[in-house]
């Protein structure tokens, strides 16, 4: 809908018709396109292909026009394995084999992201200094 428009054409009713279908049913991914959509128009301004407000900024402006992502819908988040099981799982997750099974050990022993770990580079391990 957006792709074919010039950037300067973008305005909120355009933002709205491409959020609205999704805000309610796909809250996470419709919040995820909203922030694109900004992000490209806050490049495009600063680059001068456009001017004026972001009409996909949420603060101050389509938080008046969309509801809030918590009332629309109820996080959830994930169950944690209880503490004391936490043995058994890692000695089972290091007899599996391959990069995944060492991603997640590492991941659960350095408290570090999903994305971190994906894109971790080895010339930022130091495994002399366990760092």
């Amino acid at each position: 809908m957006l792709g074919t428009l010039p950037v300067q054409a973008i305005d909120t009713t355009l933002v709205m018709k491409v959020l609205e279908p999704i805000w309610r049913e796909k809250t996470e991914t419709a919040s995820r396109v909203r922030g694109r959509i900004e992000a490209v128009l806050d490049w495009a301004t600063v680059r001068h292909h456009r001017q004026g407000d972001n009409p996909a900024r949420w603060r101050g402006h389509l938080d008046h026009l969309l509801p809030q992502r918590a009332k629309v819908q109820k996080l959830v988040h994930h169950p944690a394995l209880p503490f004391d099981q936490m043995y058994f799982f890692m000695a089972a997750l290091r007899e599996q084999e391959g990069i995944a099974p060492a991603g997640l050990a590492f991941q659960i022993l350095t408290a570090c992201r999903t994305g971190e770990v994906l894109g971790a580079r080895w010339n930022e391990i130091d495994e002399r200094k366990r760092l």
